[in-house]
C-alpha cells in the first residue's frame, strides 16, 4: 500500500471541499501506518506542510492508526462496507482515530482526506 505523498499534497491544496472542510483547523493530524507515520500540519484551515514524521500523539489534535489490512481495505477505490468512511472504520473494524473534540469537529475533512488518500494511491500506482 503506497499512498504518493506529493499527488496528495497537490490533490488536497486544489480541492475546494478538503479546505472548505478544514477551515479553522490548526494543529497537526497523524497518519500512522505500520511502514510510517505522516504528519498533516495545519495553520488556520491551510494545510502548510505534509511530511513523514514520528511525532508523540499528544502532540497531534487528530491520530489515525491502523494496521496494514486496515489501511488497505479503507484506501481501496471502493471499500467494502463499513470501510467507506472513518468513524465506521472504527467502530465496526477497529481502526484507532482518536475521541478529540477536533476529530469530531473535523470529521467531513477527514473522510474527504481519505477520498483523496484514495485517488493519490491510485495515481500514484499508476505513476
Amino acid at each position: 500500500m503506497a499512498i504518493n505523498l506529493e499527488k496528495f499534497t497537490q490533490l488536497a491544496r486544489e480541492d475546494f471541499e478538503f479546505k472548505r472542510e478544514t477551515r479553522y483547523l490548526n494543529g497537526i493530524v497523524k497518519l500512522d501506518f505500520p511502514e510510517r507515520s505522516v504528519a498533516l500540519h495545519f495553520n488556520d484551515g491551510k494545510l502548510v506542510n505534509v511530511e513523514e514524521a514520528g511525532y508523540d500523539d499528544d502532540k497531534c489534535k487528530i491520530v489515525i492508526r491502523g494496521t496494514g489490512e486496515q489501511w488497505e481495505a479503507l484506501l481501496q477505490h471502493k471499500p467494502l462496507p463499513f470501510y467507506q468512511c472513518l468513524q465506521s472504520s472504527n467502530v465496526k473494524h477497529g481502526l484507532h482515530l482518536s475521541n478529540t473534540n477536533e476529530t469530531f469537529a473535523y470529521l467531513p475533512a477527514l473522510n474527504r482526506m481519505t477520498t483523496l488518500m484514495r485517488n493519490a494511491r491510485t495515481e500514484g500506482a499508476a505513476a
